[in-house]
């Protein structure tokens, strides 16, 4: 694998994840503050990418699976985040947002939905039974900013060729819209890895400080997103 992630195999990456917010729940109740929860999470990850970047020449090979486990790691610790702040966690949808926000893909105002189903303005989300967690309502304003009409009436309509039921996941369109942006950071990752990589010691306390700096990261857009979510009732 080269230091250039596609879209597409961020996409591929995404599916893949278990969406184990058990696991995620469980670890975070054995640590008192949220502090120690992310403090936990980064060591983990700069333990895994100074290991990986070890032995130059052979770090390319392992490059792959240190990634793969920032990316099951930055989850886990999402969602360890949601449950040490009292939120409702839905593991896919929550994720999604995340992402988004930690890439650029998401600007913090879209987070801006109402929780009510009357009174919503044009181009709002209304948060109800059309989408029926934060996250979709989020990524519905989001798949749908620029369209003019107001999105509670999309929803409704939705809403209504379901039956009435709430509306499914919204998350793999909304991955589709991000993956680009997404995969731009992963790449920056890979890139700066496969440079500093051939160069002794240099290379594995590049590669553990390349994890953690981009979990804290991930961390902070998943803390603005609960913190949100928790305010408006989700």
């Amino acid at each position: 694998m080269g230091s250039e992630v596609t879209a597409n195999i961020f996409v591929n990456a995404f599916n893949a994840l278990g969406r184990d917010t058990e696991m995620a729940r469980r670890g975070a109740a054995g640590y008192d503050t949220l502090a120690g929860w992310r403090a936990s999470q980064t060591t983990q990850v700069a333990l895994a990418g100074g290991a990986a970047m070890a032995v130059p020449g052979a770090h390319l090979a392992a490059l792959t699976a240190d990634v793969g486990f920032l990316l099951h790691k930055m989850s886990i610790c999402a969602w360890g985040i949601g449950f040490k702040l009292g939120a409702s966690v839905d593991a896919e949808d929550d994720l999604a947002v995340i992402l988004g926000l930690w890439a650029g893909a998401l600007e913090p105002d879209a987070l801006s939905v109402s929780s009510v189903g009357a009174g919503a303005s044009a181009g709002w989300i209304v948060f109800n039974a059309a989408y029926p967690t934060y996250g979709a309502a989020v990524m519905a304003k989001a798949l749908t900013a620029g369209a003019g009409a107001g999105v509670s009436t999309v929803g409704a309509k939705i809403a209504g060729k379901k039956g009435g039921k709430a509306l499914a996941k919204l998350s793999k369109p909304f991955i589709q819209k991000i993956a680009q942006k997404v995969a731009v950071k992963f790449s920056a990752i890979l890139g700066s890895k496969a440079v500093t990589g051939v160069v002794p010691l240099i290379g594995a306390l590049a590669g553990a400080g390349v994890n953690a700096y981009f979990l804290q990261k991930f961390a902070d857009a998943a803390e603005t997103y609960y913190r949100e979510k928790v305010a408006r009732g989700g």
